[in-house]
């Protein structure tokens, strides 16, 4: 009794109240004129002492009623409290690993701009001496048109004195004849300067465009391997770090044609949801340009999901 008065003291005022409120309408109720009235039997009120416990255990019960289902009430909005707050971790940490692979690609794409903007300088560095070359064999050929003039002019000359140095002559014109040679050799030589400089130039153009190809195809394989990780469904048993390698073999407008389990998980029911998840992909967003197709004609993909 004294428990149920210090759990809910507002049924046992209220009940006390009722008493209170019977008793007086009791007293009330008596005749107090001398004229004799029918006594009100002592069983009579012991009824109606037991009709007023009754009601006042009545509402006793619906307070406790009321207190339980609030009670319960309470537990069911911090048991959602709970929920909502296990799912704005998850959510947070999702959002900090969304912001690890941004910054991880921000990386790569710096180091691909480096390593192009260095290539850049080396072939302008390239060009630059290149450019030296050619003024320097300019200047020898103007070097060895001087020296054919020179020539010339002692021809002439030794022709004049023809009659006095035969000899001198001679040897001039053999001098001639080996400043020609010479001359013929350094535009061989120029020639050839001039053909390896053009073949670097090619070289250089070729990497860069097997670099921009190489680019491509990376961005392209991104885009089908996420393509085929929005399709997957997680099947049951799944564990993490579970991981399979399939061979995808595709048509022309992204049309799978076959897929292949080349490295098994060891799980059949793993393998099997992403060979289904590789279908639901299609068709697989493929680059426009037609060189770059035999990069996808088959396609090798690790599928390891996070969660």
């Amino acid at each position: 009794m004294f428990d149920l008065v210090r759990r809910y003291p507002s049924a046992f005022v209220l009940a006390l109240v009722l008493h209170v409120v019977f008793a007086g309408i009791l007293v009330l109720s008596l005749d107090w004129t001398p004229a004799p009235e029918p006594v009100v039997s002592q069983g009579e009120i012991v009824q109606a002492v037991a009709v007023d416990e009754a009601k006042v255990q009545e509402e006793i019960a619906r307070l406790q009623a009321a207190e339980e289902a609030k009670r319960k009430e309470e537990e069911a909005r911090l048991r959602k409290l709970r929920q909502e707050a296990e799912e704005a971790r998850k959510a947070r940490e999702a959002e900090q690993r969304r912001l690890r692979e941004l910054e991880a690609k921000r990386r790569a794409e710096a180091e691909a701009k480096k390593r192009a903007e260095e290539e850049r300088r080396r072939i302008e560095e390239a060009k630059r001496r290149a450019a030296e070359e050619k003024a320097r064999l300019e200047a020898e050929k103007r070097r060895i048109a001087e020296e054919k003039a020179r020539a010339e002019a002692e021809r002439r000359r030794i022709e004049e004195e023809k009659r006095k140095a035969e000899e001198a002559a001679r040897k001039a014109k053999e001098e001639a004849e080996r400043l020609a040679a010479e001359r013929r050799r350094q535009e061989e030589e120029a020639e050839r300067r001039r053909q390896l400089a053009e073949e670097a130039r090619r070289r250089a153009a070729q990497r860069a465009a097997e670099e921009v190809a190489l680019k491509e195809v990376a961005r392209y394989r991104a885009l089908i391997k996420q393509r085929i990780e929005q399709s997957w469904i997680k099947p049951p048993g799944f564990r993490p770090g579970m991981s399979a390698e399939v061979k995808v073999r595709i048509m022309p407008g992204g049309r799978v044609a076959q897929v292949q389990v080349v490295k098994s998980s060891g799980d059949v029911v793993f393998d099997r949801s992403v060979e289904d998840a590789v279908y639901r992909a299609e068709p697989l967003p493929l680059p426009s340009k037609p060189e770059l197709m035999k990069y996808f004609r088959d396609l090798h993909l690790v599928f390891k999901p996070e969660a």
